[in-house]
């Protein structure tokens, strides 16, 4: 089953079927949800928004029903990957990973790097999912990225 994809329009509200239109508004949010167990593994982690033109990321938050049990750290982070990066290959956009053992059905806002141009994505870049540690039990994962596009 692959990630879910919800995007919507943060101006005018009217949601999307996981296609944007730039010039819709200026933000915009993508939403990926890994539903059920589909977090504890690896695998299900990837590619959730391809820019088709110059945009900002400006927030992240992620929220799980249930928290990793692994004894050590459980996280993710959001990757930018240009060109032909792989998955892992790309720039961490979080300067500490989403603590995916944090309380279950809790918001986490994620803090970004500091990095000049870090944040800035061009047409064809992409944003991924990045999980890091023993995913043992993680499950319900929402993560939502407000966008902005540039001008």
């Amino acid at each position: 089953m692959p990630i879910k994809r919800y995007v919507r329009n943060i101006e005018t509200g009217i949601p999307g079927s996981g296609n944007l239109t730039p010039g819709m508004g200026k933000r915009f949010t993508v939403t990926a949800v890994l539903p059920g167990t589909m977090p504890a593994t690896a695998a299900n982690y990837g590619v959730v928004f391809i820019a088709p033109k110059k945009c900002s990321v400006k927030s992240v938050r992620e929220a799980h029903t249930t928290l990793g049990t692994d004894g050590s750290a459980v996280g993710l982070n959001i990757e930018k990957l240009t060109g032909t990066q792989a998955l892992d290959g790309g720039t961490a956009l979080l300067s500490a990973n989403i603590n995916l053992k944090g309380a279950n059905n809790t918001v986490q806002a994620g803090t970004f790097v500091t990095t000049a141009g870090a944040l800035q994505l061009n047409a064809g870049d992409r944003l991924a999912l990045k999980d890091s540690g023993t995913l043992t039990a993680v499950a319900g994962v929402s993560v939502t990225i407000e966008l902005e596009w540039d001008e």
